[in-house]
């Protein structure tokens, strides 16, 4: 991307903020340290910034370079810190949701409706629902009204005897219920966690609402010359 395009990309995003109601022109000329026919010419395109002023702006709408590249024309924000969780969740590990390690920033539409949400990555579990990997990195919620009535289609964070683990979960005749599959065929693969004092907010500590991980590593091996072929 050259310079020319950068800038056009700045002054949409800047356009579209405005037209979303997120800054007016006066507030965001304010901001970015304009004048405010400077900055309604410039998102008109009838002037350009100039170095120094495109820095300003990019401050002003919280963005670094790669940004304007990556985003969407009526995005927001394009990311917001949630805290990471210095234990990983797994059997044996007494995971404190109240110590972190820094943040990680996810899309802020992602983000927006959750209530406290907090990162964190999946130590080793046998018991571990078969579409995560120890090492993934999760993205939770820890809405009270959610986890209060935790449905089978979401995965959990639930505490247990050995530690916090991932798991499916139902409700069945007033029993709250694990399991590493969706919908086990076999009941037996269900199983009964006992509440504490009947509050299933100790039981169930957040729902999950995003995960990734890395790609495997290739095996290293000789490399080619640039521009070998076969």
């Amino acid at each position: 991307m050259y310079f020319r395009e950068l800038h056009q990309r700045l002054i949409d995003v800047a356009r579209e903020r405005v037209r979303a109601g997120e800054f007016t022109v006066r507030g965001l000329a304010r901001i970015a340290g304009m004048s405010q026919p400077h900055m309604q010419n410039a998102l008109k395109g009838i002037r350009s910034l100039s170095p120094d002023a495109a820095d300003r702006l990019m401050r002003a709408l919280s963005l670094s370079i790669p940004d304007p590249n990556w985003l969407d024309s009526g995005l927001s924000a394009p990311t917001i810190g949630v805290p990471l969780l210095r234990s990983r969740i797994g059997p044996g590990i007494d995971t404190d949701f109240s110590v972190f390690r820094g943040h990680v920033d996810f899309d802020s539409a992602l983000v927006g409706d959750l209530v406290n949400p907090l990162a964190v990555r999946l130590a080793a579990d046998l018991a571990l629902p078969r579409i995560f990997s120890a090492g993934d990195l999760l993205l939770l919620d820890q809405n009270p009204a959610v986890r209060e009535r935790p449905g089978p289609r979401s995965c959990w964070v639930v505490a247990a005897s050995t530690g916090l683990g991932v798991r499916y979960l139902r409700t069945s005749e007033g029993l709250l219920q694990a399991a590493s599959q969706p919908r086990p065929r076999d009941p037996r693969k269900w199983r009964t966690i006992p509440l504490r004092r009947g509050n299933i907010l100790e039981i169930v500590r957040a729902r999950v609402v995003w995960f990734g991980h890395e790609m495997e590593k290739e095996p290293a091996g000789p490399s080619e010359p640039a521009g070998s072929s076969d």
